[in-house]
Parts: structure tokens; C-alpha cells; sequence
């Protein structure tokens, strides 16, 4: 297993009667190799993400629905690693 640093969205959503949802929805997204590269970016990007991101998933839901964003964090994760294929060798010229 590897250890990644990866952006912890976590949202409330509204229904259209204005109710607020019990649920909680966390997404992940965008991986890093170290917390400081992570921390760096929120650093640099958290109000743009507060801006265009809302508008962007806002825009996928259902009429009616909106969603608020609670908070956005750099969450470590842990990810396999990738499997090396494996391929079945034929061995040296070939079966009789």
C-alpha cells in the first residue's frame, strides 16, 4: 500500500424545500506525495476551489438541490500500489 496526501472535500446538501440533508458527502480528489505539496496547493487554490468548485458541482445536481461546502483538507490516504502485469512468456521456439 502506498501513502498519499489527497484533497478531502466534505459538503452539506440542501433540498429544494430548503431542508438541509443528514448526509455528509466526502470526495477525494487530487493526489499528492507529501501533506506540504498538499498544503501548499490548498494554500494557492482554496479560494478559486471555493468559487469555480461549488459552481461546478453545483451545477451537476438535481433542480432545486444546493450544495455547501464545509471544508477542504488535505486527507492521507492509503492506495495499492499498481500491480506489474504479468505476462505468460511462451518459452523458445515455440510448442511441437
Amino acid at each position: 500500500m502506498l501513502q498519499v496526501f489527497m484533497l478531502l472535500f466534505n459538503f452539506t446538501l440542501t433540498t429544494p424545500e430548503g431542508a438541509p440533508r443528514e448526509e455528509i458527502i466526502n470526495v477525494y480528489s487530487k493526489h499528492f506525495e507529501t501533506q506540504i505539496e498538499c498544503t501548499e496547493f490548498l494554500d494557492s487554490w482554496t479560494s478559486i476551489i471555493k468559487s469555480r468548485g461549488i459552481d461546478t458541482l453545483q451545477d451537476m445536481l438535481k433542480d432545486g438541490y444546493s450544495v455547501k461546502l464545509n471544508n477542504v483538507s488535505c486527507a492521507l490516504q492509503h492506495i495499492k500500489a499498481p500491480e506489474e502485469s504479468q505476462e505468460d512468456e511462451e518459452p523458445e521456439g515455440g510448442t511441437n
